[in-house]
């Protein structure tokens, strides 16, 4: 196997630690109360120590010693950049790439401990198993922080991957089972549920799988990677489920339409009988805490991601999306896509001066008058349309250039043939390396239109307006309406205005349906 993703050492490359007793002298004299001072030090005190020259056996008990702050120091950091819009803010970035980087340089030290035991190094062949999991753990951890983030993977990371599971594979320590308490998963796993782990998730789409979601994938999987086997050979049979692999690649999985350099297969039948008896039991009345599926997710919620994942799992060919494709007006997120429909922008000013025009508005007129601004193309973004299949859509642009996006976010899209505007939700979202933010979309049964809310909220009763969308379906005589997330929550009563402030008392809210990045799907009641 080829592993020259390995930094090159050279005995006169100095780091501020050479052992495990300089490694703890170091870590107590760093500011392990400030986060973001860690983990700058840790990432470059660690990537230096990679091109030291250093006893396999001292590189591996500096690495111990460090590894408790590294996970404490990264827990930290993810909540700068888990979740959020993208693309990522400059400082949610930099915690991004700096936690993304330090995992990936305590795999590497790792990595050279795991090289010194493929060439029957005494002093540390009898821990290459622990080795080969702490390496492995390292990638797992790169790899969630980049789904957390909404990022790509680098373009190296499973041509390491599956380095690591061919060395396990030649020094015979792939099912040996280790306690790792820090993982905060199972009590014990191995290397081969830990590359199991590594390749389920990359096949659940993480990237169109929301917070509760991806929480709710990676603990089933973490129970469930034992199950999963890596082979010489494919199973047979009409339950079996063999994906192939091919450890000289960079790829994920093999597709082949080529002959494999080193083929292996992912026997993932376990799994999906797993997945598929917890189905059964759900829809026969079993709650998901009885089944240990967590409390995250309501029973029907589990039933769709098992469903889902049921479907990913054996189909591990994901369409790339292509770099062009026709320009398109779009307007993201509800205030812009309210104001692309024609509606008028409304703004509030917070100011004293403001506080008591509200009050004087309350006073006169029984609601607040806010300003009004212009509507249109001001709101509209230049987005290329790279694929349309159906009701799904793909699209992509620079990351720069407009609004932040979350999954399920909101979008108006005025579509090249024919300038109809159709409303749609983010169903997958990620930000790439080569700065462009790429979308997928479900378009909308339906005729959008611009409405204004007037809510009276929650317990002063102050009256305030927002803007809402009407999506109108003539085909089943539905209507639904869009408002802001949060907000029918916090009302007394709510009424609705179209865009020239004529009422409309015939719209009365029924049922939440869904909840979006920045709003929520409500039915109209009949």
């Amino acid at each position: 196997m080829n592993w020259s993703f390995l930094p090159p050492t050279h005995a006169e490359n100095k780091a501020a630690f050479f052992d495990s007793d300089s490694a703890a002298r170091w870590l107590a004299g760093q500011p392990q109360a400030n986060a973001v001072a860690m983990l700058a030090g840790l990432l470059a005190q660690i990537d230096a120590f990679n091109t030291c020259r250093v006893a396999p056996r001292e590189r591996f008990a500096s690495l111990e010693v460090l590894r408790k702050s590294v996970f404490a120091v990264c827990g930290e950091s993810l909540r700068r950049f888990e979740h959020k819009a993208l693309p990522l803010l400059p400082g949610e970035q930099l915690a991004f790439d700096q936690t993304r980087r330090l995992w990936r340089a305590c795999a590497l030290a790792y990595l050279h401990c795991l090289c010194a035991a493929l060439a029957n190094d005494p002093a540390i062949v009898d821990q290459s198993a622990l080795v080969a999991h702490r390496a492995l753990s390292c990638l797992r951890q790169e790899q969630m922080s980049c789904y957390l983030a909404g990022g790509e993977l680098d373009d190296d990371f499973w041509t390491v991957a599956h380095a690591l599971w061919a060395a396990a594979e030649a020094l015979g320590i792939t099912r040996s089972p280790l306690a790792d308490p820090l993982l905060r998963e199972t009590l014990e796993s191995t290397v081969s549920g830990q590359y199991a782990m590594a390749l389920l998730l990359h096949l659940a789409r993480p990237s169109s799988l929301s917070r509760a979601q991806l929480a709710a994938t990676s603990r089933w999987f973490s129970r469930w990677r034992e199950q999963a086997k890596v082979q010489r050979t494919p199973d047979a049979g009409p339950e079996s489920c063999a994906l192939a692999l091919d450890l000289s690649s960079a790829a994920p999985f093999h597709d082949q339409r080529t002959a494999a350099g080193v083929a292996r297969w992912l026997s993932l039948g376990k799994v999906l009988r797993k997945m598929r008896e917890r189905r059964r039991l759900l829809a026969a009345g079993e709650s998901p805490e009885s089944l240990k599926l967590g409390g995250g997710l309501s029973s029907a919620e589990c039933t769709a991601l098992l469903v889902a994942l049921d479907d990913r799992l054996s189909d591990p060919q994901v369409a790339k999306i292509p770099d062009q494709g026709e320009s398109i007006v779009l307007a993201a997120g509800l205030e812009n896509a309210y104001r692309l429909l024609g509606g008028i922008a409304l703004k509030e000013e917070a100011s004293s001066f403001t506080s008591q025009l509200i009050v004087d508005q309350l006073a006169v007129f029984g609601h607040v008058v806010r300003e009004l601004a212009a509507s249109g193309d001001s709101a509209a973004e230049l987005w290329r349309l790279v694929r349309r299949d159906d009701d799904q859509v793909q699209l992509t642009r620079n990351a720069a250039d407009g609004a932040r996006l979350l999954l399920r976010s909101l979008l108006v899209i005025r579509l090249p043939a024919d300038g109809r505007q159709v409303l749609a939700t983010v169903n997958s979202l990620c930000s790439r390396r080569d700065g462009r933010l790429c979308v997928s979309a479900s378009l909308l049964a339906g005729t959008p239109t611009a409405l204004l809310a007037e809510v009276r909220e929650k317990p002063a009763g102050m009256v305030t307006r927002h803007p809402a969308v009407l999506l109108s379906n003539a085909a089943d005589a539905t209507r639904q309406i869009f408002l802001p997330a949060g907000l029918p929550g916090r009302a007394l009563a709510i009424r609705f205005f179209d865009s020239t402030g004529q009422p409309l008392p015939g719209l009365v809210l029924a049922d939440c349906a869904a909840h979006g990045g920045d709003s929520e799907r409500w039915s109209v009641a009949r």
